[in-house]
């Protein structure tokens, strides 16, 4: 608890002496954000943030966070010295979208850029209605450990991760979410060009309770052809 209360305190001192400050009004049907950022520098900006977030609607406020390095990067002609200075869509460090496809918008704050290869990362918070938020922890680490954001379709009401390892490896697994929030693999795919001039691919998916394989082999100039 004593922690809990160094960190608030932390937390709280550094918005009052935040240098940078910014509007994030376009990325969310539903909420909009200010953000206070520590460090800006030559486009980049980052370190440690605090997010508020308000109806788009009533312009109340709702809930304040926090993140460790809220990474994310302006334009030539945006200045972060003029003071609330509004991001674009797809430049906020937030992300909004119903993640587990329960008709509520939920929330991703990237936490730096510690996802596979220096990829970004992010802290997964998801909608428990009244416009409150609860941090997820298993899709905090499946936003954190890969290849950056996952994916998440409304048709398939899967979640998409995407991994690699070199230039000859590349991996996509699917996940399903129950109503508990527990995510379940449902099928993947590698590609392996690691070896001489083919690539293997390896599918599993699932069919009830068993994961079914399927290795194919291909030549690398046919597989890749509709790529060139």
């Amino acid at each position: 608890m004593k922690n809990l209360l160094i960190l608030a305190l932390l937390f709280s001192s550094f918005k009052a002496a935040a240098q940078f400050k910014f509007l994030a009004n376009n990325c969310s049907n539903q909420y909009k954000a200010k953000i206070f950022v520590a460090d800006c520098d030559n486009g980049l900006c980052g370190g440690m943030s605090t997010i508020i977030l308000y109806d788009k609607i009533s312009d109340k406020e709702l809930e304040t966070f926090h993140s460790a390095d809220l990474d994310f990067s302006l334009t030539d002609k945006q200045d972060a010295r003029i003071g609330w200075l509004e991001l674009g869509k797809y430049q906020s460090p937030l992300i909004f979208g119903d993640f587990n496809f329960d008709g509520k918008e939920d929330m991703a704050i990237r936490n730096g850029s510690n996802g596979a290869y220096m990829s970004p990362s992010y802290d997964i918070y998801l909608s428990v209605g009244n416009n409150k938020f609860l941090a997820n922890k298993e899709l905090t680490t499946l936003a954190s450990e890969n290849l950056g954001m996952f994916e998440f379709d409304q048709k398939t009401k899967w979640l998409t991760i995407e991994q690699k390892d070199g230039c000859c490896y590349h991996k996509t697994i699917n996940y399903s979410i129950d109503v508990r929030n527990k995510i379940t693999e449902v099928s993947s795919v590698i590609e392996d060009s690691s070896v001489g001039n083919v690539v293997t691919v390896i599918t599993q998916k699932k069919v009830g309770a068993r994961m079914i394989k399927t290795v194919q082999r291909f030549k690398t100039e046919e597989y890749y052809k509709n790529d060139q």
